[in-house]
């Protein structure tokens, strides 16, 4: 009997033991690759959210504005109303600023303005490579209207809907020119949104394709011009 009981007795071979194992393995590559999916997933929704709320900024900018959006750099003014001879870049304007927080841009000691933003503002994906507090919008979005020109009017848009007016980037500007710039940083793809408020997403092919349809004076790019091809 008691040669029996030993003989009844079983437990893990190698081979059992190294199945487990591999199972155990397979089951926790697959939760890593589904949360780092998820994770770039939420990233891209809280950037296309970040950029939807940019632009109804900029058009409530604009209503303010005889219909003119943020420009790319406006005078700086002092108390009395004169030009100090310094500029606001536009990720900087303490008026388009105020419109984006939804609350005046105050002043701190009487010099400069706060333009502080929420990281919710930002781009989530820029933000967790640097300090949050160093972080602003021109590290995470582009803006496509002519760095050198004056702010577009409403009025002059002809395709407010697939015209890009901000586009992911490290850079404060993005036009035709310096397209090499736009951050593709979202699963291989850039994250865009219109003059209308419609965001979207763009593959670096999505991008050849306007260049072959007309380059820089693809209403894309050229906000106020002709397409080259409709």
């Amino acid at each position: 009997m008691k040669n029996n009981r030993i003989a009844g007795r079983h437990g893990f071979t190698l081979v059992e033991l190294l199945v487990v194992i591999a199972m155990i393995a397979v089951l926790v590559t697959v939760t890593v690759t589904m949360t780092f999916r998820f994770r770039k997933s939420a990233d891209r929704t809280s950037a296309l959210n970040a950029l939807r709320q940019i632009q109804i900024a900029n058009i409530s900018y604009a209503a303010e504005n005889s219909g003119r959006f943020v420009p790319p750099a406006a005078a700086e003014l002092d108390a009395g109303g004169m030009e100090t001879g310094e500029t606001y870049s536009w990720f900087i304007n303490p008026d388009f600023i105020s419109h984006l927080k939804g609350e005046e841009a105050t002043f701190s000691g009487g010099a400069e303005p706060d333009v502080s933003l929420p990281v919710s503002l930002m781009d989530i994906a820029v933000t967790r490579s640097k300090s949050s507090s160093s972080t602003g919008l021109d590290d995470c979005f582009g803006y496509t209207a002519p760095s050198d020109g004056p702010a577009y009017r409403q009025a002059q848009l002809s395709h407010p809907g697939d015209s890009a007016a901000f586009i992911t980037s490290d850079q404060p500007f993005v036009d035709h020119a310096t397209k090499d710039k736009i951050a593709y940083r979202h699963q291989d793809r850039a994250l865009v949104v219109y003059y209308d408020g419609r965001a979207g997403i763009l593959t670096e092919g999505d991008i050849a394709r306007i260049d072959s349809k007309g380059g820089d004076s693809h209403f894309f790019w050229n906000a106020v011009g002709d397409p080259t091809v409709p």
